[in-house]
């Protein structure tokens, strides 16, 4: 048996005892990974301070839970059959939710404008309209909340009129 290490270590091969020492290492890693675990209470460990306080749970088989892919992965590349006429049939359905967004995009904004023009028609450069019955601390409570209005329908006008702008134009053929 010696000849035979020997010869196959000369050779550039493993020794057979190499394959021996693999197997015990193997074993004892498998003998490590199956630790005894303990539940104190609402802990689980492997290393508990007090055993005897500790209740030892039987070995469970290990469970691996495959992970997910990344979604850009996915979409990567078009499926190899579509060609310029698949493209041009699905951008029809495309250009027709596009106007009709554009459309209500547009449609908001209007609104928004009207309520706009309203609210400083009301707050009359801070100097709304009193009314009867009025005291002067809800006089000042009521134009904070008129200003407060038109400075929030002024973001919203100009938000709208931003998403107006990333909406492709129904010109376009």
């Amino acid at each position: 048996m010696p000849g035979i290490a020997l010869c196959s270590a000369s050779k550039g091969r493993l020794r057979p005892s190499f394959f021996f020492c693999m197997w015990v290492v193997l074993l004892a890693g498998s003998a490590l990974a199956q630790q005894a675990v303990y539940r104190c209470g609402q802990e689980y460990t492997n290393a508990p301070t007090d055993p005897a306080r500790c209740e030892r749970l039987a070995p469970q088989a290990i469970t691996v839970i495959a992970g997910t892919r990344a979604q850009g992965a996915a979409v990567a590349a078009p499926p190899a059959g579509t060609g310029a006429a698949a493209g041009a049939v699905a951008s029809v359905p495309q250009k027709q939710r596009d106007d009709m967004a554009r459309s209500i995009v547009s449609a908001e904004l209007d609104r928004a404008q009207r309520r706009h023009a309203d609210l400083l028609a009301e707050y009359r450069l801070g100097e709304p309209v009193r009314v009867a019955q009025e005291q002067p601390a809800q006089y000042q409570e009521r134009v904070a909340r008129l200003k407060a209005s038109v400075e929030r329908s002024q973001r919203d006008i100009d938000s709208l009129q931003r998403e107006l702008a990333r909406r492709p134009s129904s010109s376009m053929p």
